[in-house]
């Protein structure tokens, strides 16, 4: 787990609202829960579910963890909220300073080589010597390489996309400090770069798909 007080140094001051709104479309299964404080005093506590507008104001929809209770608050009452295991969203936390906490068993190097090796269905190509190796860096890598297969897949469910994919000689993967992921075309395929130290996309399915499609 990341020391709290890195976390704490790292975090941007964001305004509560913000915060929930951001938790909320994080999920319902990955926000975690919060003490939402409001201008009369009142106390509540739950998940973030969603912030939806009604009749121009817009209410914070709370779920408790069982959800046996919902609450509804009109967002512009709230004036304070505690957070609870942070870590859980830390990379909504610190606006991406911070990547997702990795879970489950650790990646390895050689775990990734082995279940990424290149093929003609995916012929991803990775410049190994120069990845960075910490857990979150290759749990990111992780997560940016079966995002990247799982966009392979949906491209070529159909004769179209097949043919369009079977262009890409080479789907090179790069990590560069600083970039969002992002995708360009190469002489013989696409180059995916991403910075592996920083918070991934949430939907990061979503957002390579949408690029490569653009440039197939």
């Amino acid at each position: 787990m990341i020391p709290p007080q890195e976390l704490s140094h790292l975090a941007s001051a964001l305004a509560p609202s913000t915060v929930l709104r951001r938790l909320a479309d994080a999920g319902v299964d990955e926000a975690p829960e919060v003490t939402v404080h409001l201008s009369g005093g009142q106390v509540l506590d739950g998940r973030p579910v969603r912030v939806d507008a009604e009749r121009g104001e817009e209410v914070l929809l709370l779920e408790t963890a069982r959800g046996e209770r919902l609450t509804f608050a009109l967002l512009a009452s709230v004036v304070a909220v505690e957070v609870h295991r942070p870590d859980r969203v830390r990379d909504i936390l610190t606006e991406g300073r911070m990547p997702q906490p990795a879970t489950g068993e650790p990646v390895t190097r050689l775990a990734l080589r082995r279940d990424f090796a290149p093929s003609d269905e995916f012929p991803v190509r990775v410049d190994w010597a120069a990845m960075p190796d910490s857990a979150d860096e290759l749990a990111n890598l992780d997560r940016l390489l079966r995002a990247l297969r799982q966009v392979a897949g949906s491209v070529c469910a159909d004769r179209m996309g097949r043919e369009a994919w079977a262009r890409v000689q080479a789907l090179q993967v790069a990590h560069h400090g600083g970039a969002r992921p992002s995708v360009l075309r190469t002489s013989d395929g696409l180059l995916v770069r991403a910075d592996l130290s920083a918070a991934l996309p949430r939907d990061l399915v979503g957002e390579l798909g949408r690029q490569i499609d653009a440039l197939l």
